[in-house]
């Protein structure tokens, strides 16, 4: 019976969290262009970076990779898409923190030797900011693991 309701609870929570949730337009018109990119399929993108009624936000996750290896950031202006964080994909993506203003992601970075499972070569955190409409990257990527002579990738 325990089990019940908290299955029932969660439910209910999910569904209060998924209404709230599509009652910001703007996430609404960022998720359907983000929907767009990326294919159903494939798809996994996060909104936990997104603040309801601010102005500079952000979705990110796996976009075209069955095996989540396709990680972006999407950073929109009211709803309007201004930036991709990268145009080579990373491996692992977590959101850290935000302010009205500035988004920082963790870049995590994979020694050439790791597994896809297990990255051994610690994080980069990279800052973004909105400036007069535009995002501007105040920290450097690390290199992509595609990258000739790099020792650790994105």
């Amino acid at each position: 019976m325990l089990g019940v309701a908290l299955a029932a609870a969660g439910s209910v929570f999910v569904l209060s969290s998924s209404a709230a949730r599509h009652k910001d337009p703007n996430l609404a018109k960022a998720e359907a262009f983000v929907d767009q990119q990326c294919p159903a399929e494939t798809r996994d993108i996060s909104s936990s970076m997104w603040q309801a009624g601010w102005r500079f936000n952000a979705l990110y996750g796996n976009c075209r990779a069955g095996d989540g290896s396709d990680q972006h950031a999407w950073f929109f202006d009211r709803g309007r898409f201004v930036r991709l964080d990268a145009r080579t994909p990373s491996l692992h993506l977590v959101g850290l923190w935000r302010n009205d203003t500035t988004i920082a992601f963790l870049y995590v970075l994979y020694r050439r030797s790791d597994p896809s499972c297990c990255a051994t070569g610690g994080g980069a955190i990279v800052r973004y900011r909105l400036e007069q409409g535009h995002v501007r990257r105040l920290d450097p990527l690390p290199p992509s693991s595609g990258k000739r002579g790099a020792r650790l990738g994105r």
